[in-house]
């Protein structure tokens, strides 16, 4: 996720900088993020980011007129999260449909707490749509343990039993970007939060399945499970 940052108080914008790097390292996860001062510098480049953590009284254009250009651009669905020292502006946040509202000086479990959902929040709903044979089945991604190529179609195994699933793997792995999947082999992509345990040459999930793991990904595995941890 990459993250615009806005703030014309060159303190408060240091703050959140700062803050937002103690998150990647506690929570081990990677964010894009970028300072900016007023939203002349910001407005260019709208469509390069996925969040915004905004500051909501700024001389010239103010917070609430360009999270307003955000959703006219196109930005609907992304998460504003407006900082400011006048808590009794927080209705007209709500006019932008903004996803947090926090008070200087803001504190990190706040901030934290924000992006925790802003990453998070919706992770357990997700959800996969699977036809094949005439018959269509919605599942959780949560509950998906791995996925398994078969010629061009796949298995994907739950929680709940197997479904049979007319799309490629390389299609599933982009579907699945993002939900905490890792393709440890050409004909497996693996759910990191489903493993019971690994070696170099296989892994272990929680359903007893055991899938190869290919040599030449088992670093970037090893790295990206750690992360998840």
């Amino acid at each position: 996720m990459k993250i615009a940052v806005c703030d014309d108080e060159k303190a408060a914008l240091e703050s959140l900088i700062s803050g937002l790097e103690e998150y990647c390292i506690e929570r081990k996860t990677d964010l894009d993020y970028i300072g900016f001062s007023d939203y002349e510098q910001l407005l260019p480049h709208i469509g390069e980011f996925d969040a915004f953590i905004l500051d909501y009284m700024t001389p010239g254009m103010d917070g609430l007129t360009f999270a307003q250009t955000v959703r006219d651009a196109g930005g609907r669905e992304k998460p504003i999260i407006f900082v400011t020292s006048f808590p009794e502006i927080v209705y007209d946040s709500f006019k932008v449909r903004a996803f947090r509202f926090l008070v200087k000086p803001v504190q990190k479990a706040d901030l934290f707490e924000a992006l925790d959902a802003c990453l998070f929040g919706d992770a357990e709903s997700k959800t996969l749509s699977i036809k094949a044979d005439g018959t269509t089945e919605i599942v959780r991604i949560s509950s998906i343990c791995c996925v398994e190529a078969v010629g061009r179609d796949c298995v994907i195994m739950t929680e709940r039993g197997d479904f049979f699933c007319h799309k490629s793997i390389s299609l599933l792995e982009d579907e699945l970007s993002g939900c905490g999947f890792f393709r440890a082999h050409r004909s497996y992509l693996v759910n990191l939060k489903k493993i019971m345990k690994f070696d170099k040459s296989k892994i272990e999930l929680i359903n007893g399945k055991t899938v190869e793991i290919s040599t030449r990904k088992y670093k970037a595995f090893c790295q990206r499970y750690l992360e998840m941890k």
